[in-house]
């Protein structure tokens, strides 16, 4: 199984290694997605966990124990396609390779698996064709 989440650390919390103790003790692979964290502030993490349900759930629970609040990622990216006309100026910001000009046809591709849901390409699109969906619970 695999899902997303958000994990947010408070100033104390961040000094804690949590993500090596998910893979050691949980058997959980831990996938970064995107991360702003600092030591000494408070910090936001989001991940991707692949293992068994029980296994997360253990994990999570234990995340939460030690006071990281953790919630699912159910941020998703709208892409109006229809009004693209394939500029490319989104591709030069996404490094995570969610958007990419295909070389033969020369039209843009998404690949909302590989999206981290960053929204820097929103404000790359001279258009305006791209929108957040929700954020984070």
């Amino acid at each position: 199984m695999k899902k997303r989440f958000v994990f947010r650390f408070s100033p104390d919390t961040v000094k804690k290694p949590l993500m090596s103790y998910l893979v050691r003790e949980f058997n959980i692979d831990v996938n970064i997605w995107n991360a702003d964290i600092s030591y000494g502030r408070e910090g936001k993490l989001v991940v991707e966990l692949e293992g068994d349900e029980n296994s997360i759930e253990k994990g999570l629970a234990y995340a939460r124990s030690i006071g990281v609040n953790c919630s699912p990622s159910i941020k998703e990216l709208q892409f109006n396609r229809e009004k693209c006309i394939n500029c490319g100026s989104c591709t030069s910001v996404c490094f995570y390779g969610a958007l990419q000009i295909n070389q033969e046809s020369w039209e843009l591709n998404y690949d909302p698996e590989q999206c981290v849901v960053c929204g820097l390409c929103i404000k790359a699109c001279p258009l305006q064709l791209f929108s957040i969906s929700r954020e984070e619970e």
